[in-house]
């Protein structure tokens, strides 16, 4: 296999640099007030899901679906836009019919972030954002626990609450995960860690969801943590 030349390991560090940057910018606050509204890339937390279909990403490429015209979708080529188009009708079709349901974003230019949308009642109430944390497997790509948190404390302010999770892995060995969780009059931000274990691959994954949503879900399971609303 040849070697990269000096303009293209320049080229693919200005690339890294950008989906770092990006994924960090994955949950932004539209202000920094508690009762802030949350958006998670292009789309804002309570909004409906006819809205949520027709708007950023979503939106641009369903348009470019419709019109058959696929020149504006810079994201990822013509043709991955193409096979994209029935994935993403069926979603829009699926939400708008029952009113209820959830979407994963299967294109990103982010192979180590995944993120699910859930819909309830017509409207946009959650999500998860799924980070591969960074190792030997993936060639040491994706995204620390460590830089995760930085990047919502520095958005979000200290967490509500900060917990250490007794987990033991498949060995018997025991081991503790980290566990972040923000509260505000309108939404709730959880972070939750997954260290690498023997075998199994680490990752973080943070639940964003509507205040509404989270305490409806920590009342459904009492005074445990609530439920994953994806129940991945």
């Amino acid at each position: 296999m040849a070697r990269p030349t000096g303009d293209n390991r320049i080229e693919e560090t200005k690339i890294r640099k950008k989906l770092i940057g990006f994924a960090l910018a994955v949950l932004s606050s539209l202000a920094t007030a508690a009762s802030a509204q949350v958006k998670v890339e292009d789309h804002v937390l309570g909004k409906s899901a006819e809205q949520f279909f027709s708007e950023g990403h979503e939106g641009e490429v369903l348009s470019a679906c419709a019109a058959g015209d696929f020149k504006s979708v810079n994201r990822f080529s013509k043709k991955t836009a193409k096979e994209y188009c029935a994935h993403l009708s069926d979603a829009r079709q699926s939400v708008a019919s029952s009113g209820s349901g959830k979407y994963k974003d299967e294109v990103s230019a982010d192979f180590t972030r995944t993120t699910t949308y859930v819909f309830v009642a017509g409207k946009f109430v959650a999500a998860e954002v799924l980070f591969t944390a960074p190792d030997a497997t993936n060639s040491y790509h994706g995204k620390s626990f460590e830089e995760i948190f930085a990047g919502l404390k520095s958005t979000y302010g200290p967490p509500t609450n900060e917990s250490l999770v007794p987990m033991q892995n498949a060995y018997g060995a025991q081991y503790q995960a980290r566990r972040e969780l923000w509260l505000s009059d309108s939404y709730a931000i959880e972070a939750n860690e997954q260290p690498a274990q023997p075998g199994v691959n680490g990752w973080t994954s943070v639940n964003v969801s509507t205040r509404e949503m989270y305490d409806k879900l920590k009342a459904g399971y009492g005074t445990k943590p609530p439920a994953n609303p994806l129940d991945r």
